[in-house]
This record gives C-alpha cells, sequence and structure tokens, in this order.
C-alpha cells in the first residue's frame, strides 16, 4: 500500500513538455499523505490536457469523506471490476506525477525500515490513477451548484523488482511518457480496454532505493503477515505475470503483431 510520495518536479515545465494548458494555481507539500491534494494529469471537459489538484484519497461517487472509514488511496489492479473502482475507471482516469514514493519493509537488508523509492527531480514518474469528485451541499437558495472536488487513488500492481527486493510487496503502476494520453483520454471505455493500455505502456524505472527510518518495534509483529502477502503475490503473478493483468487481456501492440 502506497500511502506517501513525494513530487519535486516544476510544474509549469511539466505542463509545457506535455502541451497541458498552465497549471492551476495550487498549493500543496512535496510530501504528500492521505487526504491531502496532489498535483494530477487529466483531461478537462473542453477536452484540454490539465494539471489540477486532487485529493489523495478516492472517495466514492455518491459518498461524501465524512462517510468514509478510512481514505481509499490504493486500487488494486486486479480489483478494478469491484466496488468502488469500476465506475470510475470507465472513463474518470488519470495521471499523478510523482518523484518518489516510501514502503515500509519486511524482509531483505532493509527490514524493519521504511524505504524512499526515488527518481531525479527532472525525470518524475508517471502513475496510473483513477478519480471522482463530490461537491459540497448548498445551504443558500441561490441554486447554484458548489464546485466540485477532486479525488483519486493510485493503481496499484505486484511491486518491482526493486521495491520486491527491499521488503515490500507492492508498487504503483507507472506508465511510460507516450502512454499518458491514451490513460487520460474522457471516452467511457471497457476494463479490457484500460488494462490493455496499461499492459502496453507499463513502465519499469530504474529507482533509487534509500532507508528515510526505521520503523517502530512493533513491526515485528506484522513481519509474518506481510511475508505471507508476499507469498501470494509470487504465487499470483505465476497465474497473472508481473503486472497482475492475465496474458488473456492482449495490448494493442500485442494483438498488431498477432495479426501481422
Amino acid at each position: 500500500m502506497c500511502n506517501r510520495f513525494n513530487i519535486k518536479t516544476d510544474l509549469a515545465h511539466l505542463a509545457r513538455s506535455l502541451d497541458a494548458a498552465p497549471p492551476r494555481q495550487m498549493e500543496f507539500d512535496e510530501d504528500v499523505f492521505p487526504g491531502k491534494p496532489a498535483p494530477t494529469i487529466a483531461v478537462n471537459r473542453a477536452g484540454a490536457i490539465e494539471i489540477l489538484p486532487m485529493a489523495f484519497g478516492l472517495v466514492p461517487f455518491g459518498k461524501t469523506p465524512e462517510s468514509q472509514r478510512r481514505a481509499l488511496t490504493n486500487a488494486r489492479v486486479e480489483n478494478l471490476e469491484k466496488w468502488p473502482w469500476k465506475s470510475a475507471i470507465k472513463s474518470h482516469r488519470c495521471i499523478v506525477p510523482m518523484t518518489g514514493f516510501r514502503e515500509p519493509c519486511y524482509w531483505g537488508e532493509t527490514a524493519g525500515t521504511e524505504v524512499d523509492f526515488t527518481v531525479p527531480p527532472d525525470s518524475p514518474l508517471f502513475a496510473a490513477a483513477i478519480f471522482t469528485w463530490y461537491r459540497d451541499e448548498t445551504t443558500d437558495d441561490s441554486q447554484e451548484e458548489a464546485p466540485p472536488h477532486f479525488t483519486m487513488s493510485l493503481i496499484m500492481r505486484p511491486a518491482l523488482p526493486t521495491v520486491m527486493e527491499h521488503g515490500h510487496h507492492r508498487s504503483p503502476f507507472f506508465l511510460s511518457r507516450d502512454g499518458i494520453e491514451e490513460w487520460i483520454e474522457r471516452d467511457s471505455r471497457p476494463l479490457q480496454d484500460s488494462l490493455a493500455i496499461l499492459k502496453q505502456h507499463a513502465f519499469e524505472p530504474e529507482l533509487s532505493a534509500t532507508v528515510a527510518r526505521q520503523m517502530a518495534p512493533t513491526w515485528t509483529k506484522r513481519q509474518s503477515g506481510n511475508v505471507a502477502k508476499r507469498d501470494e503475490q509470487l504465487t499470483a503473478i505465476e497465474e497473472t505475470g508481473p503486472l497482475g493483468i492475465p496474458d488473456s487481456v492482449r495490448s494493442e501492440s500485442a494483438n498488431d503483431n498477432q495479426q501481422a
């Protein structure tokens, strides 16, 4: 589970590189935690790519933050057909740029620590995500709609090799830059098509791993459970492959090659 990531990239430069609208004026911390805003890449109603703030932790359509028992920060790629992800994945897809993320580690040389997995600030990663929005109830008689509050969840996959080696079994699902536009298109499409895009444009970055801090001694009580999750993950990979997407889901490039 990824509940902390950072973004140290110049957003104006990023917007220009994506041919996106200038980023909105927004305030956010470099380190993003559940409930906090993060810059997110999406297509607006006018059909233009835009960088806009979204709270980290998806609020399902028809719900409010107050009705949530916990922040829905991560959506497993294997479970996107289930509630509460299935509505958002149809047509509300976005990208979360980041330059690093932190995970607790439970095996290997870094067991008992939290590790930062990072890339250089000028080479951000692009994490696939889904989003929703909600509106505050208006209390006056103006009949005007309150502005929308956007929320998002990161899509998670079986751990990247570097992350698995250091002691954690899941990672954000990163896409190559050339897959961004196809992923965030506003069209409504079947889940299988979105999975095929993820599969076609999956990106495995070279990550630097740095121990950020020691975990509290009670981490040992969680170790056996997390090692069991690792073993379950490794078994599942034999069936679904390293991305958590079954072989039955064919990427467009694979289909093209097969037809050729």
